[in-house]
């Protein structure tokens, strides 16, 4: 049995059916406009001193902050989260020192004016007729009749008819109050937040994404570096030792075991350098894609056919969609070799509306499936770090397309 999660805030809660009427909702939706009255009475007394000390631009956040603050704490009877966002950038505005704007002041004078007042009236009539309408077979008495919005009633069994009605009206006036104080309190959402919040939250992402994208770039080049400059030459080191033993010794017992872990030591500088090309060519790093292309491509057993376009002009692409499309394209050139019985490869990219884009098709069997944290898929994520979309089509028979395209 599925147990429905709490409903967030008033509007799903009153968009929720019959749920709703057994929910702490229609409470809080009264509390809510009731609290709307007192404080709209409160503003209306207050105005005078209110408009007297909003002369000064000093004083202006003194007086108009805790009003939003207020207001802020009342919308979180009906929308908790709402509130929670615009309590943020209230909070923000006030360590910027910035004045309220406009729409926030026009949403407290609507609040004091019109929705304060009339939530009350609104409440306070349902509220009589139902009280009314259910107590009528106790009112009414031979010859006493009463009247009900224009209703004469008179009988015992229209009394008893309109007490029914009566708490039809109560059902009507908890979804009524509640429809009405989650369309103000959405009201209150749009006026008191910051549309440019969500922007610059955005942008602050944006920037710390690029920066993490920049940091793992430059742990990488270091990694690669080191692995280079270091360890590389140390190898190349060890196989001339490893060599020079082997020739001193012959073919004895040590002069074979020094030839055996010669072997081992150029075996293992081979994968070395392997891992080297996959993690940052020097020709990617020193020269650009086009130059890392060409010489991933020189030792390709399949004829491929390359079309970079205007990638490079007027320069070079950034390096982390570099090194991105680097890791792509090897990647599926491995999976052409491995699986797609293919005869033939082309390679096309280019510059266009300020995006880049590159593909790769084979002409081979086709039916390439995604298989998820292996391959290309693992690449998605990378791609999508900058901006890119990966995208893949491979129908059985083929051909087989892999497309990235970012902006630049």
């Amino acid at each position: 049995m599925m147990v429905q999660a709490p409903a967030p805030s008033l509007g799903a809660a009153v968009a929720s059916g019959p749920r709703y009427l057994l929910s702490s909702w229609p409470w809080r939706a009264l509390v809510w406009t009731m609290f709307g009255g007192v404080l709209s009475a409160v503003l209306l007394i207050g105005a005078p001193l209110i408009l007297l000390l909003g002369v000064s631009r000093s004083l202006r956040n003194a007086v108009w902050s805790p009003l939003l603050e207020i207001e802020c704490a009342r919308l979180s009877l009906i929308d908790d989260a709402a509130a929670e966002r615009v309590r943020r950038d209230l909070s923000t505005a006030r360590v910027e020192q910035r004045l309220p704007a406009l729409r926030q002041v026009g949403y407290v004078l609507f609040t004091a004016l019109i929705a304060g007042p009339w939530g009350v009236v609104l409440v306070a009539f349902l509220a009589i007729l139902t009280v009314v309408m259910v107590a009528a077979p106790w009112l009414v008495r031979p010859g006493e009749p009463i009247n009900v919005a224009l209703w004469l009633i008179d009988t015992p069994g229209e009394a008893w008819f309109a007490a029914l009605l009566g708490l039809v009206v109560l059902v009507l006036t908890a979804y009524l109050v509640g429809a009405y104080a989650a369309a103000v309190g959405q009201l209150a959402v749009v006026s008191l937040a910051d549309p440019q919040a969500l922007q610059r939250e955005v942008t602050r992402l944006e920037h710390s994404r690029t920066a993490l994208l920049t940091a793992v770039e430059q742990e990488r080049r270091r990694i690669e570096s080191d692995l280079h400059d270091r360890v590389q030459h140390r190898l190349m080191a060890l196989a001339l030792t490893l060599g020079l033993a082997e020739n001193v010794h012959g073919d004895n017992d040590a002069g074979r075991l020094a030839a055996d872990a010669h072997r081992q030591v150029d075996d293992i500088a081979a994968e070395l350098r392997a891992v080297l090309l996959g993690i940052q060519p020097r020709a990617l790093t020193e020269h650009g894609l086009i130059a890392a292309v060409t010489d991933l491509i020189g030792p390709y057993p399949l004829p491929v056919r390359v079309d970079f376009g205007a990638t490079e002009v007027p320069r070079r692409l950034p390096s982390a969609i570099e090194q991105t499309a680097y890791l792509v394209l090897t990647e599926a050139l491995t999976n052409v070799v491995k699986h797609a019985s293919a005869s033939t490869v082309t390679i096309a990219a280019d510059r266009q509306d300020g995006m880049w884009w590159f593909m790769i098709r084979d002409d081979g069997c086709g039916g390439a499936v995604l298989q998820q944290h292996r391959g290309l898929a693992t690449l998605a994520a990378r791609v999508q770090a900058v901006n890119g979309t990966l995208t893949i089509s491979s129908p059985a028979g083929g051909p087989t397309e892999v497309s990235m395209r970012c902006p630049i």
